[in-house]
């Protein structure tokens, strides 16, 4: 009958006029951060039977079954998860996952259920807490503790970046040690080289030592900054222990090649800080290269004058103190609180080390200078970075950095499970399966790149093919009903 050429061609309106909104939507969204466009597919209907299989007798090959067609139906809408592009904005906390994986935005409060998202323009609200400015959804993630260390336990919660917020000042000597391998008692280390021709022009009869001075700060344990001077000058009594030779920090003997006295005197006469009057000496071999420091330079030289890696040559416990060692001061008086803060509070005196080890003492121009220093004042919370696995990296304006949060991803079992919600997010079905939650870079989940956000992943070119194909079926299919109706009024004439 012409009434089921009708509905046929009714069915394959519907499930073409589907395809066709699917791809506009998938066009319309050519600009959206994290779109992942739709792809539809197509099931036939329900048949209907005109003659039943039977099957084969001694006397017949039996009959296969002729069913007729009744149309078409819109299978599924999927969702293609592929990679899309990266667009660099520069803003640091516009994120994109390079890999699988979404992030988690929820409530502040914790209510509702989190949705999942790979758009990742992100901002920070007045509160500090990074969060998501169309939804105003917090991104979730893990928080770091004081001390900068984060642990990837439990549901992630809020992550909140406090600008402003103040990071304790160290005195040098009193932070973390710097220093080569095997040996992490020194505060400070010096680099660049001390004129070899120096030393050689003040042995000379009657000549004045020319020295090198390099200019520095160090910090009192209540972060209050000491300039200091440090200065080189060439040691020329002609000393040099046994033979001119003094064991280098590995306890072999060395021949020494030049010889520098080093003192320490502050740079601002008014500053109350008090330091030693002498220091000590610094010893360089023939081709220039460090050997060892001492207290005394007229030797002998022994485990109790000179610095010896204690790792490295076992030696009694009073001979590693840095004490008669040659690159020790001893600050006896820090002064005063930074302005006058806590009156109270007097800055503790400390013991501060120091490396020359990266000193050369060569034929060329002085270079001499100050590489680094455990020491600084307070800083300011200025500006923060978020790296590859999602650590947020706040950097202070006394130059040190700490480790604030980490950013929490999330992935499915069955991603094409999950529920379109619109604002670029999705949540979780009984399909889908349960969030598997890790930072990013841990299992499947893809890589955190700052700075860029994800580009849609719909082609236009494919979606203008797909719509001239749909487009087609439509039209033939309603050339069928054009068809049916053509059949129906032939048989309406019949009775005329």
């Amino acid at each position: 009958m012409a009434a089921n050429e009708l509905f046929t061609a009714v069915s394959g309106l519907n499930a073409y006029q589907q395809q066709l909104d699917t791809i506009s939507n998938n066009i319309a969204n050519v600009g959206t951060v994290g779109y992942k466009s739709q792809d539809i597919t197509f099931q036939d209907l329900l048949y209907q039977t005109q003659i039943f299989a039977s099957a084969p007798t001694t006397t017949n090959g039996g009959v296969n079954p002729a069913q007729q067609g009744l149309g078409v139906k819109v299978a599924t809408i999927d969702t293609n998860f592929s990679q899309g592009g990266l667009q660099t904005t520069g803003i640091n906390t516009d994120l994109a996952i390079n890999g699988d994986g979404f992030f988690i935005l929820k409530n502040v409060n914790g209510s509702g259920l989190p949705s999942y998202t790979r758009d990742g323009h992100f901002s920070i609200n007045q509160n500090g807490v990074l969060y998501d400015p169309s939804s105003g959804l917090e991104v979730a993630g893990y928080q770091a503790a004081g001390n900068g260390t984060v642990t990837q336990t439990g549901n992630p919660g809020t992550i909140q970046i406090p600008l402003g917020l103040k990071a304790q000042a160290v005195g040098t000597g009193f932070g973390t040690k710097t220093g080569p391998t095997n040996d992490k008692n020194f505060d400070v280390q010096f680099g660049g080289n001390l004129d070899q021709t120096l030393y050689i022009q003040a042995s000379q009869v009657g000549a004045t030592p020319q020295s090198v001075t390099i200019s520095t700060s160090l910090y009192d344990s209540l972060g209050n900054a000491h300039l200091v001077n440090i200065t080189f000058t060439p040691a020329t009594v002609g000393g040099g222990g046994s033979n001119g030779t003094i064991r280098n920090t590995l306890g072999v003997a060395t021949s020494i090649g030049t010889e520098w006295a080093y003192t320490i005197t502050k740079g601002n006469p008014a500053d109350t800080a008090v330091f030693p009057a002498s220091v000590g000496y610094v010893f360089y071999d023939q081709n220039g290269q460090f050997i060892n420091t001492s207290s005394s330079i007229g030797g002998p030289f022994t485990a109790a004058n000179t610095h010896t890696q204690g790792p490295v040559v076992s030696l009694p416990v009073s001979a590693v103190a840095y004490g008669p060692e040659g690159n020790l001061i001893s600050i006896n008086n820090w002064g005063t609180p930074a302005n006058n803060s806590v009156p109270t509070a007097a800055a503790n005196p400390a013991a501060i080390a120091l490396d020359f080890s990266q000193m050369s003492s060569l034929a060329g121009t002085s270079t001499a200078t100050t590489e680094s220093q455990n020491g600084y004042g307070q800083g300011t919370l200025s500006n923060i970075s978020i790296g590859q696995d999602g650590t947020v990296t706040g950097a202070f304006t006394n130059g040190q950095q700490q480790t604030l949060a980490q950013i929490a991803l999330a992935t499915f079992q069955n991603e094409e499970g999950l529920s379109r919600i619109g604002n670029s997010m999705f949540q979780a079905t009984a399909n889908s399966g349960l969030p598997q939650i890790n930072t990013a870079g841990t299992g499947k989940l893809g890589f955190i790149v700052a700075g860029s956000l994800e580009e849609s992943n719909v082609s236009l070119a494919d979606e203008f093919v797909k719509m001239i194909l749909a487009q087609r079926a439509f039209q033939a299919n309603s050339k069928s009903i054009t068809t049916a109706d053509q059949d129906l009024q032939v048989v309406i004439s019949l009775k005329q």
